[in-house]
C-alpha cells in the first residue's frame, strides 16, 4: 500500500517546534553567558565549569533519554508526549536559568548550575523526541529533506527575530540603562517561554508518527541499543560532523555579544551582527532541498561548512571600524548555513542504514547522538570562549585592552573558522550515497510490507 503524502500543513507545523527552541534555548545560548559573568558577576572559569558539568551528565542523559521515548508506546505514539507534556516545563525552567537570587557566592554559583543543568534535561525531554519524529513522518527521501528544510527555516526565523529583537527589549526592561539590566534579561525570557509553548503544541497536533520500526513488538536490550550506536560508522560521522559543526556556529553565539560590545563598541549593534547570519540561514534552507538533490548531501554540506569557515576569516580579518567589511563576512557566513537540515537528513540515512544492517531501529537514541552534538557544541563553545576570556585578560564592563580584543576576535572569529573547516574535511569520509539511501529505504520498506 502507498504511504500516505505528509502534508504541507504537517511540514510547517513541525517547523514551528525549532522556532519554539530558538525562543528558548538559543536565548539561553546567546545571552546567558553575558548575564553569569556581567550581571550576576560570576568569574568565567565558573561559568566555564557550570557548562562543561552540564555537558558531562548530558552524555549520559540524552542517551538515556532516546532510549526510554524509542520504547514509549501510547495513543499519542512514541515521540509526541514529550513534546506536548514536557514544554511548559521547559520553558518554566529556561526562565529560572535568567535568576541571581543568591548572587554570586558558592550559593550562587550553585544556583546557576542546577537551573541550567536542570533546564538542559527538560531541553532533551522534548527536542530529543522532537528530532526523532521527522524520521517517523515519511520514508520519502525527498519529504524528509523538505521537512528538515521547514525546521531550519522555523529555526532561522526564530534566530531572526531572538537577535532582532532582544536587545531592545531587554533595554525596554532595564529602566533607560544603556546596557540591559537583570530585569532585562529575565523579562526577555519570560515574554520568548510564553510564546514557546504554543509552537510546541502545534507539532503536537499537527504531526502524526507514520512509520513504526520492524522490533515495534519486540523488547530490545539496551545493550544492543548502545552496540548499533557506537558500531554506526555514518551515525558516529554524523555525530563528529555537528559537534564541530555546532561547537563553531552555537560556542560563537553564545560569545558573539562580546565582540559586538567591546570590539566593534554598540550594545545596539547586536541586533545587526547577529541578525544578518539568521537571514542568510533562513534564506539559505529554501535552496537546500534542491542543492541536495542536484549536487547530493555531502558535497553541499562540505561546500557550505567551508564557506562558512571562509565569512569568518574575513570577520576576523577586518579592522573593528570597517563595518562594511565585518558585514560582507557575516553575509558570507549566513548565506551558506545549510548544515542543519543537510545532518539531519544524513541522520535519518545513518538510522536506515543500521536498521537494515542490524534489523533494529534506534530513532529515538540516534536522534539523541545529534542533540547530544548539539549541546556539546553549545557549551562547550560557550566554556572554552569563557575560559578563551578569561586568559587573554577579560573583565567585565570595563575598556579592554588591546590584547584583550585581539583575543575576543580570535575566539569569536578564528577559532570558529578553523572548526568549520574541520568539519568540512570530515564530509570526505561519508562514503554513503544518496543513491545507496534510497536503495537501503525501498529494502526497507519491502520488510515491513512482509511483515505486515
Amino acid at each position: 500500500m502507498k504511504e500516505k503524502r505528509v502534508t504541507k500543513w504537517s511540514m510547517f507545523c513541525y517547523g514551528l517546534g525549532d522556532l519554539a527552541s530558538q525562543f528558548g534555548w538559543t536565548f539561553v545560548g546567546s545571552y546567558l553567558t553575558i548575564f553569569y559573568t556581567d550581571i550576576v558577576g560570576l568569574a568565567p572559569v565558573a561559568v566555564s565549569a557550570i557548562m562543561l558539568c552540564a555537558r558531562i551528565w548530558d552524555g549520559i542523559n540524552d542517551p538515556m533519554m532516546g532510549a526510554i521515548a524509542e520504547r514509549t508506546k501510547s495513543r499519542f505514539g512514541r515521540f509526541r508526549p514529550y513534546i506536548a507534556f514536557g514544554s511548559p516545563f521547559l520553558a518554566l525552567a529556561i526562565i529560572l536559568t535568567f535568576t541571581a537570587p543568591f548572587g554570586n557566592g558558592t550559593k550562587g554559583i550553585a544556583w546557576a548550575a542546577v537551573t541550567y543543568i536542570i533546564a538542559g534535561m527538560l531541553y532533551t525531554l522534548v527536542n530529543i523526541p522532537y528530532g526523532a519524529l521527522a524520521g517517523v513522518m515519511t520514508t520519502d527521501a525527498d519529504e524528509r529533506n523538505k521537512i528538515n528544510a521547514c525546521r531550519s527555516v522555523g529555526m532561522g526565523v526564530g534566530m531572526i527575530l531572538i537577535n532582532v529583537c532582544s536587545s531592545f527589549i531587554m533595554l525596554a526592561f532595564s529602566n533607560g540603562a544603556k546596557v540591559a539590566t537583570g530585569r532585562g534579561y529575565f523579562m526577555t525570557a519570560m515574554i520568548y517561554c510564553i510564546i514557546s509553548v504554543p509552537l510546541f503544541w502545534c507539532v503536537f497536533l499537527g504531526c502524526k508518527e507514520r512509520i513504526m520500526p520492524g522490533n515495534n513488538d519486540k523488547k530490545i536490550p539496551l545493550k544492543v541499543t548502545i552496540k548499533n550506536i557506537v558500531s554506526n560508522k555514518y551515525l558516529i560521522l554524523v555525530f563528529a560532523i555537528v559537534l564541530l559543526q555546532m561547537t563553531a556556529f552555537m560556542g560563537r553565539i553564545a560569545i558573539t555579544t562580546y565582540y559586538v560590545i567591546y570590539c566593534l563598541g554598540a550594545f545596539t549593534l547586536i541586533a545587526v551582527i547577529m541578525t544578518i547570519p539568521a537571514i542568510g540561514g533562513t534564506l539559505a534552507s529554501f535552496f537546500v532541498a534542491p542543492l541536495m538533490r542536484k549536487f547530493g548531501k555531502k558535497r553541499t554540506l562540505m561546500t557550505g561548512l567551508a564557506m562558512q569557515g571562509v565569512g569568518l576569516l574575513i570577520v576576523y580579518l577586518a579592522p573593528f571600524d570597517n563595518l562594511v567589511l565585518v558585514i560582507i563576512g557575516h553575509i558570507i557566513f549566513g548565506a551558506f548555513n545549510l548544515a542543519f537540515p543537510i545532518t539531519l537528513s544524513m541522520t535519518s540515512d545513518a538510522i536506515d542504514y543500521q536498521e537494515l544492517k542490524s534489523g533494529v531501529r534506534t530513532d529515538g537514541t540516534s536522534y539523541a547522538m545529534f542533540t547530544l552534538a548539539t549541546k556539546a557544541g553549545n557549551a562547550v563553545g560557550g566554556a572554552v570562549g569563557a575560559l578563551l576570556l578569561g586568559f587573554f585578560g577579560y573583565q567585565a564592563n570595563i575598556q579592554q585592552s588591546a590584547e584583550t580584543l585581539r583575543g575576543i576576535n580570535f575566539t569569536v572569529n578564528l577559532l570558529p573558522a578553523i572548526l568549520f573547516f574541520l568539519g568540512a574535511l570530515v564530509c570526505f569520509f561519508w562514503d554513503l550515497s544518496d543513491s545507496d539511501s534510497e536503495e537501503i529505504r525501498r529494502q526497507l520498506e519491502e520488510k515491513r510490507s512482509n511483515n505486515n
